[in-house]
C-alpha cells in the first residue's frame, strides 16, 4: 500500500468516526480542564523553580567550564609560542656556542703554539749556557793540567839548575821582600 492509498484510507475511517459520535458532556470536558489547570499549577509551582535553578546552574557550570577552556587554550598557545621562540633560539644558540668553541680551540692552539716556541727558545737558551759552562769548565781543567806539567817541569828544571847557595840566596831575597811589603 502507497502513502497515498494509506492517507485517503485514514480520512474515510475518520469521517465515518465522526458521524457517529455525540456531543461531549459538560462533565466531559469540564473536569478534563480542571485536571489539567491543576496539573500545570503543580508544575508550575514545584517543578518550574527547579528546572530553572537547575538550568540556571548548568548554564553556570557551562560558562565556567567554557572559561577555563578558553584560559587553558590561551595558556597552551602561550606555551606553543614560547616553544617555537626557544626552538628557534636553540639552532642560534648552536651556532653561538659552535663558534665560540672554534674561537676557543683557535685561542688555544695558539697558546699551545707560543708556550711551544717559548720553551724551545729556553731549552735552546739552556743549552747555550750548558755548553759554554761545560767549554768553561773544560777550559779550567785544560789551565789547570797545563799550570800543574809547567810546575813539574819548573820543578825539575830548578832541581837540577839550582844549587844550594842559590836556594839559600833566593830564600834571604823571598824574607826581605816580605819584611819590606809590612
Amino acid at each position: 500500500m502507497s502513502g497515498l492509498e494509506l492517507f485517503t484510507a485514514a480520512s474515510v475511517w475518520a469521517s465515518e468516526a465522526g458521524a457517529e459520535h455525540a456531543t461531549p458532556s459538560i462533565g466531559e470536558v469540564v473536569l478534563p480542564a480542571i485536571n489539567f489547570i491543576i496539573y500545570a499549577g503543580v508544575l508550575y509551582y514545584f517543578a518550574l523553580p527547579l528546572v530553572r535553578s537547575f538550568l540556571r546552574s548548568r548554564r553556570e557550570q557551562v560558562i565556567a567550564t567554557m572559561a577555563q577552556a578558553s584560559a587553558k587554550r590561551q595558556h597552551a598557545e602561550a606555551l606553543v609560542k614560547e616553544y617555537r621562540a626557544k626552538l628557534a633560539a636553540v639552532d642560534q644558540e648552536a651556532k653561538s656556542i659552535m663558534a665560540s668553541v672554534r674561537e676557543e680551540s683557535e685561542r688555544e692552539r695558539a697558546k699551545s703554539l707560543a708556550d711551544a716556541q717559548a720553551m724551545a727558545a729556553k731549552i735552546r737558551d739552556d743549552a747555550r749556557f750548558l755548553g759554554e759552562r761545560e767549554v768553561g769548565i773544560a777550559r779550567e781543567k785544560i789551565r789547570q793540567e797545563l799550570a800543574d806539567h809547567a810546575e813539574t817541569i819548573a820543578r825539575e828544571l830548578v832541581q837540577r839548575n839550582l844549587s844550594a847557595s842559590d836556594q839559600d840566596r833566593l830564600a834571604q831575597e823571598f824574607i826581605q821582600q816580605i819584611g819590606q811589603t809590612r
